[in-house]
């Protein structure tokens, strides 16, 4: 297994030496760097033949004609022909329309907006290497060219002032570095900026496809929200409910006839009674007051048959012995 891999590495490494040797000077003296600047370039040339691609391909479609289709149908209130209309062709706007018509009668504001993110999104790919491959580039030119004025200046250092022709040599093809990283920026920068103003314009596109979309659902009133329009309804009928309830709960406790009190239980049919502070204290003395009535018959009848008969006689006797002698008097 040692050995196979061995080889494979082997292989490799003379792959790459015949590559080298097959470059040009030039590129053969820049080393690394120039392998690594290379390598970007080519990405950058693959990144920005598929993009155009895309781009290419998304305007010749010609869309106009679908969605004038569709907004004269959502104005007609013609749902089912309009996402027909929306599906005759496969473009970000229609089916941000399509999406948008589905969600009808509900408000189709959050799948609309998430569509079009992800559809931007999807759009924007490569934008990313090509924006590094811009600062990378010309870092790594001169990265290279430092690299070669060192290896130039060492050279000097040895063999002296004596031969300078190797020195000036070095320094050019130091250079070269540079110039090649500055040439793979540019070829990234014009494609990126190319591509971020198709992209704002896509942008700018959808947001104005959705701005008509939202007009024409609330002009011709497509979009109701029936679960809210419920809860709603409901909200404002327990809150009239509570209100009729508070009402009937302050009549009753003015009412001084009515010596009692009902609460009712919200949503069912529990009624709860109660008596009044007012008839509680009422009937409190109510109670006593009898009470006091009975003690007072106990007491006057302990004492009505608590008198001595003899003594009750004697004083009826002199009660008569009085009126007599009263009457006597009043005869003469």
């Amino acid at each position: 297994m040692a050995i196979d891999s061995t080889t494979i590495i082997a292989a490799i490494f003379s792959v790459v030496q015949q590559l080298d040797q097959a470059m040009p000077l030039w590129f053969q003296q820049g080393g690394l760097i120039m392998w690594l600047l290379l390598l970007t370039s080519f990405l950058t040339t693959v990144v920005t033949l598929e993009r155009c691609f895309v781009w290419l391909h998304y305007y010749f479609k010609k869309e106009h004609l679908p969605l004038l289709d569709c907004f004269a149908y959502l104005n007609k209130k013609e749902k089912t022909k309009a996402l027909l209309a929306c599906q005759r062709l496969d473009t970000p706007a229609l089916n941000m329309l399509a999406f948008g018509i589905n969600a009808l009668p509900f408000s189709p504001n959050n799948k609309m907006e998430s569509y079009a993110e992800r559809k931007i999104h999807n759009m924007s790919r490569g934008q990313t290497l090509l924006d590094t491959v811009i600062t990378l580039a010309p870092m790594l030119g001169i990265l290279g060219t430092v690299l070669g004025i060192i290896h130039s200046f060492n050279i000097l250092g040895v063999q002296g002032v004596d031969n300078p022709t190797e020195v000036v040599a070095g320094i050019a093809q130091a250079l070269v570095s540079t110039a090649m990283g500055l040439s793979v920026a540019l070829l990234a920068l014009l494609p990126f900026n190319l591509f971020r103003s198709l992209l704002q314009k896509l942008t700018l596109h959808l947001e104005g496809v959705g701005s008509e979309f939202y007009h024409i659902c609330h002009q011709k009133s497509l979009i109701t929200n029936e679960l809210s329009e419920i809860m709603k309804t409901q909200e404002r009928r327990s809150r009239t409910a509570k209100d009729n309830e508070q009402e009937f709960k302050y009549a009753v406790q003015k009412d001084s006839e009515m010596p009692y009190h009902y609460e009712f239980k919200e949503g069912t049919d529990e009624v709860k009674v109660n008596l009044h502070d007012e008839m509680r204290e009422l009937h409190k003395t109510s109670q006593e007051s009898l009470v006091e009535m009975y003690t007072s018959a106990i007491n006057e009848e302990k004492e009505y048959f608590g008198v001595d008969e003899i003594e009750l006689q004697k004083r009826q006797d002199t009660d008569r012995q009085v009126q007599k002698e009263s009457f006597r008097k009043n005869t003469r």
